[in-house]
């Protein structure tokens, strides 16, 4: 496969889905093959995240506040970067810190936590492309299983379906970006590399389409 230059392919990726789906490997595989740079969710500094999945009324709010200021921190650091050098693939939407937010928080959490939310929104760069990931609750449970993180061990399982519905119900009216819907219930990008190459072709097809649709239109 001839590797993806900056002219057919999008300069600022982001792969999204619930936990357990595979958006890390995806985003390390695209980034290798495009020799671009990969942008991921430190989540082991957040201290409380252990805590949550033991006990999520208690810990909501501190951990949902730790991630919020922490993918700002690390989206400030990417605007400021020249997007246009190579290409940049990231495993999270900002707007991830919304949705886990609204599920996890109280009402009056939520009104406070969204005060700095809609600070926060319009400052970091939005993507030529999200691809979201999806996948049945049993392939989840599996998958985050085989990885064996010790804070994921006492995940409720109701609280991960709630999680793959929420993005489900997202995207089915996510109208903000070019968007690529994956069913991953049958690819394992991790295992299956022609699956990645297939997805880096088909990705870059597309973005040859669309760049050519702006052309006539200019013309």
């Amino acid at each position: 496969m001839v590797t993806p230059t900056l002219q057919d392919f999008p300069r600022y990726i982001v792969v999204e889905g619930p936990i357990g789906v595979g958006k890390t490997t995806l985003v390390e595989r695209l980034a290798n093959l495009s020799q671009g740079r990969s942008v991921l969710e430190i989540f082991e500094e957040n201290p409380f995240l252990a805590d949550f999945y033991a006990d999520r009324d208690r810990y909501a709010f501190q951990t949902e506040m730790f991630f919020l200021l922490s993918r700002y921190r690390q989206q400030e650091g990417l605007r400021q970067t020249d997007l246009f050098n190579k290409v940049t693939v990231s495993d999270y939407l900002f707007v991830k810190c919304r949705l886990f937010a609204s599920l996890t928080l109280s009402d009056h959490e939520l009104a406070l936590y969204d005060k700095m939310y809609n600070i926060l929104f319009d400052q970091v760069p939005q993507p030529d492309l999200v691809i979201h990931l999806s996948a049945p609750l049993e392939t989840l449970l599996e998958r985050i299983s085989k990885r064996g993180r010790p804070y994921e061990a006492a995940m409720d399982p109701e609280y991960l379906d709630r999680l793959r519905s929420l993005y489900h119900n997202f995207f089915a009216h996510y109208e903000d970006t070019p968007l690529l819907e994956i069913d991953t219930s049958d690819v394992n990008f991790a295992e299956d590399a022609s699956a990645v190459e297939n997805l880096v072709e088909q990705i870059q097809q597309n973005w040859r389409q669309s760049r050519q649709a702006e052309r006539r239109i200019e013309f």
